[in-house]
């Protein structure tokens, strides 16, 4: 190599190296100064994707100089991944909300543009392992680095008293999955090193099982049984042992499966973190029916968009287009995604992306089987990705399973044959990289920028703030459904020093904008119409005409209505407002639909029977309140409760001290009987 070129390959590797590290940000946290409103994600995103830009243009530096670097058409993970982005790019057009799809929202930092940052640091990799194979175990180091951190910190968090630590990752079965990762990572350099390197890996797999048990993370423990049973079958099967051995090794192999199926099934496995979760699994009903459903719900708004889906990053609008109120019965949340990648595939991208992602799949299967040699390795390549394809059963990618994944798929490289160089050097290509590189820098620098002005704008004095949010607005981000959202926490945090109709307005503008800029965010619905129905509230204590913010809010609950009539909550809304109206008969009409379509919902029905008690159809009220109990639909949580004790106080004694008793047995903390003795002198 020419000493430009190992310049460009040194400066190469220290970045590579250093992009593990964005797992351990948390701004303002962990290593990290900056305040960022989404501390465990934007931090880690933006630090990557500026050197994994940075890094692929020196790889395209490289390729210039060789030609010879770029992969043969053989290698099809390679070309797999390239076909795979190309077809998730032409896919946009046909999102329902294109932007998203490209650039992901604030929170996640994901959907196109995302991912394509996620495969250059594959390419980077595969092309760098070319040229060095040795380089390999470095990035290793790099990523059992960052495990040992995490792992720290994880412990740390443990002893403290937190019940699922989640380290530097805000979630604890991100650090699940990351360690189901690392943990075949771990076993494949395990291969061929000397004895402090293994001793170093080997405490590397202890953090990794110890993670997945502290975190109590499910999903992981599934995708290690899939995983290693498969794997160590695999590496049997496939050597040159006697056949009885090989007979013997599968027996073992699942008579373990089957004794820890059992033992999680037995009382013994109760009282043992993790274990006691995934015995609740198998006996509760609640622990697992509202993902249950929520799959359902996806997998039924898919059928309306078979082909096509509805886009990257549009599963919220196929969740409420396709709600289904009894998932309310087991956990009241809403799913912004499947928490399963393989419906999310079918939902975003349809028939067509999940044709692709499939393809891509078989793609690695064929390179492992293929391009890896070694028996033993090809064995932990398999677990690492029947690993990560276990663990999505349960769960969706995040950066923290796309990194070390990428890199264990990159470890399939075939090193450079040729010894003859083939140039492309021209200084347009060049131009055109870095070019590119920079736009791509002052792209995330941007979104950056947007970040800690949001932050600033929030921590303003009123009205300073505002107006930084309405400027933030006025420069047309794709992130304003989110500054809209903070907008309203800023509203929320200095409501008492608003102190005219026109200022009020001022935020209606920034609201209707964004809503203009995404018109599914149920959000954007909900924060507009609360805050149109504060100024009706407002104007009609002073005797003012609120028919402009009226007209305004009808509109607003008919679109809201057309492309969510499953909801139930916005039709309970809609006949509030209507009510505040003095439009009482629509409001009735509109809850006695709700109380045929939703009357297998208990949510929907105790909020229903409130809304009539509110609305001073008390009659009404108990006798909804007798028919649902009477049906054997009993209250589940704390507002269904204070509910039913609301309304059947003094009506039937029997049943409120039922019911009493019970919510003092299961609320029994201060507060809970603070907020019952509150509600009863009411």
């Amino acid at each position: 190599m020419s000493k430009e070129e190992k310049n460009i390959l040194f400066i190469l590797k220290i970045l590579t190296f250093l992009i593990p590290f964005s797992l351990i940000l948390v701004c303002p946290n962990y290593f990290c100064i900056f305040n960022l409103f989404f501390p465990y994600i934007t931090g880690k995103a933006i630090f990557f994707r500026i050197l994994v830009e940075i890094s692929f243009a020196l790889t395209l530096f490289l390729i210039f100089k060789n030609i010879n670097l770029i992969p043969s058409k053989k290698e099809y993970i390679f070309w797999g991944s390239i076909i795979l982005i190309l077809v998730m790019l032409l896919l946009i057009p046909f999102s329902y909300r294109p932007y998203l799809s490209f650039w992901g929202n604030a929170e996640r930092m994901e959907g196109f543009w995302g991912l394509l940052h996620f495969l250059m640091w594959f390419w980077v990799l595969y092309i760098l392992f070319k040229i060095d194979p040795e380089y390999k175990k470095t990035i290793f180091y790099s990523f059992l680095i960052v495990l040992y951190i995490v792992s720290l910190i994880e412990i740390s968090q443990k002893l403290k008293g937190t019940i699922r630590p989640d380290s530097t990752f805000g979630n604890p079965t991100y650090i699940g999955f990351f360690s189901v990762l690392m943990f075949f990572l771990c076993l494949y350099f395990l291969k061929d090193s000397n004895y402090f390197e293994k001793s170093v890996i080997f405490v590397g797999i202890l953090f990794s099982i110890l993670n997945i048990f502290i975190s109590e993370t499910r999903g992981s423990i599934v995708a290690l049984i899939i995983a290693i049973p498969i794997s160590v079958l695999y590496y049997f099967l496939s050597s040159r042992v006697k056949l009885s051995v090989k007979i013997i090794s599968t027996i073992l192999i699942f008579s373990l499966i089957i004794f820890l199926f059992l033992f999680i099934k037995s009382p013994y496995a109760k009282n043992l973190p993790l274990f006691g979760r995934l015995h609740d699994t198998l006996y509760d009903p609640k622990a697992y029916m509202a993902r249950w459903l929520a799959w359902n719900i996806f997998i039924n708004a898919w059928e309306k968009e078979p082909i096509i889906g509805y886009g990257l990053e549009n599963s919220p609008i196929a969740y409420f287009k396709a709600f289904n109120p009894e998932i309310y019965n087991y956990e009241e949340v809403i799913f912004d995604r499947p928490h399963n990648k393989y419906i999310e595939i079918l939902v975003t991208t349809g028939i067509i992306g999940a044709i692709f992602w499939f393809l891509f799949y078989l793609s690695v299967f064929i390179s492992i089987f293929r391009d890896e040699k070694d028996r033993y390795l090809k064995s932990t390549l398999l677990g690492l990705f029947l690993g990560y394809l276990g663990q999505n059963l349960t769960l969706f990618d995040i950066q923290a399973s796309y990194l070390p994944l990428f890199f264990g798929l990159s470890l399939v490289s075939i090193p450079i044959q040729s010894e003859k160089k083939v140039k492309i050097e021209r200084l347009s290509l060049k131009i055109l990289v870095m070019g590119l590189t920079l736009i791509g820098i002052f792209l995330n620098l941007y979104h950056f920028y947007i970040a800690m002005e949001i932050i600033n704008a929030l921590n303003s004095p009123y009205p300073l703030g505002f107006y930084k949010f309405q400027r933030l607005i006025s420069i047309g981000s794709n992130f304003i459904p989110e500054i809209a959202n903070m907008t309203a926490r800023y509203l929320e945090a200095n409501i008492s020093k608003i102190s005219t109709i026109k200022e009020a307005h001022e935020f209606t503008k920034i609201y209707l904008e964004a809503l203009k800029k995404d018109p599914y965010d149920s959000r954007l619905y909900n924060i507009v119409l609360i805050h149109l129905s504060r100024i009706i509230n407002a104007k009609k204590a002073n005797k003012m005409d609120y028919t402009f913010e009226k007209n305004i809010s009808l509109n607003l609950y008919k679109n809201y209505l057309t492309l969510y009539p499953n909801y139930p909550d916005i039709y309970l809304d809609y006949a509030r407002f209507l009510q505040g109206l003095g439009e009482k008969e629509k409001a009735i009409k509109i809850l006695e639909g709700i109380r045929i379509k939703y009357r297998e919902s208990p949510r929907v029905l105790f909020l229903l029977a409130n809304l009539y008690y509110l609305i001073d159809e008390k009659e009404k009220a108990f006798n909804l309140m007798e028919e649902t109990i009477a049906r054997g639909l009993y209250p589940e949580n704390q507002i269904q409760y204070l509910i039913v004790l609301r309304i059947l106080k003094d009506r039937d004694n029997e049943k409120f001290y039922r019911f009493l008793n019970e919510y003092k047995s299961k609320f029994n903390d201060s507060e809970s009987l603070k907020i019952l003795d509150t509600i009863l002198k009411k």
